[in-house]
């Protein structure tokens, strides 16, 4: 046995001797845990609380700090360690601690614009605000609402299944303060505000961050609630010795946590038995690592079996009525709702926001209703957060209280782009809400590069719960594109195209949206290289459509699971195309009339991608893509283009192997499958096989042979906080050799 095993037992022993005529007169026996902060590495403490279950011992006290406050807290609610780690690696730890829900949360009207921009930042009378904070984490107060909705209405934490209490810090007073009462999931996220990263918690006019900056240990905090036997957990790593200070960075690390580690070290001598968990190369943030820290701290936790063993047995020789409290956790399905309150929003907002969440007096709500409710409002991209409490009152109801941050009316977001075909380039975009008419949001976005890009977007939306919009939108492109014939590069075109799209559509249930529209276009193409036989001029025409969309990918790009798909049905009719024909500069004439398409014709386009997860760490994507104009002759400057593997241009169907616009067709169909893998942390690979068939629809003016065309592409990527750094190796069967393909960031189109 460890020396500090036999060192704590003979402690205990000692101790019980000295209090047995207390414990027996008392049910409470005085022992205390306190779980110290650590990020990541607070995982750990699960283990050690198996261990504590698997003896047998009761903990009369529990206090934490950060990750500490999450993991005793849940404890102290009624969580059985074993539930707990269910918890745990249930949680997709990353997406949690990030500022958005999943895009499947989203409303259809938002998803177009969902992880395209590496920075978003509050404009206001013509400055840019800066966050107090990185990280609002909506996801983060709603997963922790959910585990600790059982206990929402307990605001006493000393009548939880185990007296509780977390330690944040003041920002005022610059002191630690534990919290004792109030909303358990308010005073948690407080605890685990870092300071910088995490945005501060606001509670009854005090402004609170992580209390690990101070009492990283809350051991005193414990022993204030009554503990005699304390137990102490620490995964923080110990202060560097002389050889491992190094670098200019982990001398200031050390400088900036030396009040906390002094603190740290006092708060352990309070302790009978204190457990350092060595955490080897894992650090706060190391949670693409949760599932080995998790087993990492149950090995640890076998290790203190026989202190938590000898504890419990001892206990157990003093009180013959001791027993081990399973199922704890108390058995609240449902509150009853006698009114609901809001605070942070005006009048007028308050009334929009109690329709995004149906609220209303006089019902029973269940934590799902309550986290659908919210889940709903923060959709719509007007908050930066939602929280709501379960107030107790005197006749065994309850007070619904939302307290809810608005997002700026004005948002600045920038992001940056560069690949193999488009390079390098800038996007900005200014977003408003609610600023020309209630219920709207309008937005102007650039694309600055060597190809410029530019969007104004006006979004109206209508009804109760705002089913219906009305979106109008006016896009323009100046691009330089390459021509080709059969697969060969014969010359270059600086396009200009214009856009003015207007459409109503129905939104349900944040998975689909269907709807009619009227839009204009005006393609103008110049040569940039006049050899050969070549064209020049413009074209105009009206197309009306139906569409139907759908989308409930957790995320926009790499995800897991889900399925993305539009569909859209169009007549093109009013045409006014003023083309040329020129053969190696000399003026043929105007395109004949029977070879090239003056008259109305149906259009049809379609964009399906199914991903199915076969694992935790791989999955199936199939993605469809087709195009058809159903015209009699050659639909010039509205054909559809085949290649890349990113969406860079208008009228593109993907093609692995070809370049963008290298195959040009009036009928185009092209599937793409293959594994996906996450090896690791945010690092993919993905091998996609592709099939392409082109040319299937007949023209009376020609006789056109349709074809076949294979690909293949090998892609590895990783997401970066600003956008996925992608490298692919593709081929083709119409292509010499192997080629490259770089792509980083979320192209503007």
């Amino acid at each position: 046995m460890q020396p500090i095993l036999r060192k704590a037992m003979l402690l205990l022993t000692t101790l019980l001797c000295v209090t047995h005529y207390s414990f027996a007169q008392h049910k409470n026996h005085g022992i205390g845990l306190t779980l110290s902060g650590g990020g990541a590495k607070g995982l750990a403490h699960i283990g050690i609380l198996k261990a504590i279950d698997s003896a047998g011992l009761n903990i009369n006290y529990l206090t934490g700090t950060s990750m500490g406050s999450i993991v005793g807290g849940l404890y102290a609610a009624g969580y059985s360690a074993d539930s707990i780690e269910k918890i745990a690696r249930s949680i997709h730890w990353e997406d949690l601690l990030s500022n958005s829900i999943p895009m499947n949360l989203y409303t259809m009207e938002e998803k177009s614009e969902f992880g395209k921009y590496a920075i978003e930042m509050p404009f206001t009378k013509g400055s840019i605000g800066l966050p107090s904070g990185f990280l609002e984490s909506q996801e983060l107060w709603l997963t922790l609402e959910k585990y600790f909705f059982p206990v929402a209405a307990t605001h006493d934490f000393k009548k939880l299944s185990i007296p509780f209490t977390c330690v944040a810090v003041d920002l005022l007073s610059t002191e630690p303060v534990a919290h004792t009462s109030g909303s358990i999931v308010n005073a948690i996220r407080s605890s685990m505000a870092i300071p910088g990263a995490f945005s501060p918690v606001d509670i009854k006019g005090r402004r609170y961050v992580d209390g690990g900056i101070i009492r990283n240990l809350p051991v005193q905090e414990c022993i204030n609630l009554g503990a005699k036997y304390m137990i102490g957990v620490s995964v923080s790593a110990p202060v560097q010795s002389l050889d491992e200070l190094n670098s200019a960075v982990q001398v200031l690390s050390q400088v900036m946590f030396l009040n906390e580690a002094k603190d740290s070290r006092e708060q352990a001598q309070l302790c009978q038995s204190f457990i350092s968990v060595p955490m080897g190369t894992y650090n706060s943030a190391s949670f693409s690592s949760a599932e080995d820290i998790i087993e990492l701290g149950i090995t640890e936790g076998r290790k203190y079996y026989p202190l938590f063993k000898h504890l419990a047995d001892s206990l157990k020789a003093i009180d013959a009525n001791y027993s081990f409290r399973k199922n704890r956790l108390p058995n609240v399905s449902a509150y009853k709702i006698a009114a609901v309150k809001v605070e942070g929003l005006g009048k007028h907002a308050v009334e929009t926001f109690l329709r995004q969440i149906e609220g209303r007096n006089e019902q029973s709500i269940n934590y799902s209703k309550l986290q659908n409710n919210t889940r709903d409002a923060f959709a719509y991209r007007m908050y930066k957060s939602i929280v709501y409490d379960v107030e107790p009152t005197k006749d065994s109801s309850y007070v619904l209280q939302y307290k809810v941050k608005p997002e700026s009316s004005t948002m600045l977001k920038v992001g940056l782009s560069e690949n193999s075909f488009t390079r390098f380039a800038v996007n900005l975009n200014l977003t408003t809400r609610n600023q020309l008419l209630p219920s709207s949001r309008t937005m102007v976005s650039l694309n600055i590069g060597d190809n410029f890009r530019g969007l104004f977007e006006h979004l109206q939306m209508f009804g109760y719960r705002q089913p219906w919009s009305n979106r109008l939108q006016v896009y323009t492109e100046f691009q330089d594109l390459p021509a080709y014939n059969d697969l060969r590069r014969i010359g270059l075109y600086k396009y200009k195209y214009v856009s003015i799209d207007d459409r109503f559509q129905l939104s349900a249930k944040r998975k689909s949206a269907g709807g009619f529209g009227m839009q204009w276009e005006s393609i103008v193409a110049k040569p940039q290289i006049e050899t050969g036989t070549y064209f020049d001029g413009r074209n105009n025409y009206f197309q009306a459509y139906a569409f139907w969309q759908y989308n409930n990918l957790i995320k926009p790009l790499y995800a897991d699971k889900g399925t993305i798909a539009e569909f859209k049905l169009g007549y093109v009719f009013a045409l006014q195309p003023r083309i040329k024909a020129f053969n190696n500069g000399q003026l043929i004439g105007d395109v004949n009339p029977s070879l090239f398409t003056y008259g109305n014709y149906p259009r049809l386009t379609a964009n399906l991608q199914s991903t199915a997860q076969m694992s935790k760490r791989w999955s199936w994507v199939t993605k469809m893509q087709a195009g058809v104009n159903f015209s009699k002759n050659i639909s010039l400057l509205n054909e559809f283009v085949a290649g890349g593997i990113t969406n860079t241009m208008r009228n593109q169907i993907q093609f692995a192997g070809l370049r963008e616009g290298e195959l040009d067709s009036e009928s185009l169909v092209a599937v793409h499958t293959g594994p996906q893998v996450r090896p690791f942390g945010s690092f993919y690979l993905s091998i996609n096989g592709a099939i392409a068939h082109f040319d299937f629809v007949q023209k009376t003016s020609q006789t056109v042979k349709a074809g076949w065309l294979y690909g293949t592409a090998i892609t590895a990527a990783y997401l970066t906080p600003i956008g996925p750094a992608e490298l692919s190796v593709m081929a083709s069967s119409k292509s010499e050799g192997l080629r490259l393909y770089f792509n980083f960031g979320v192209p503007f189109k």
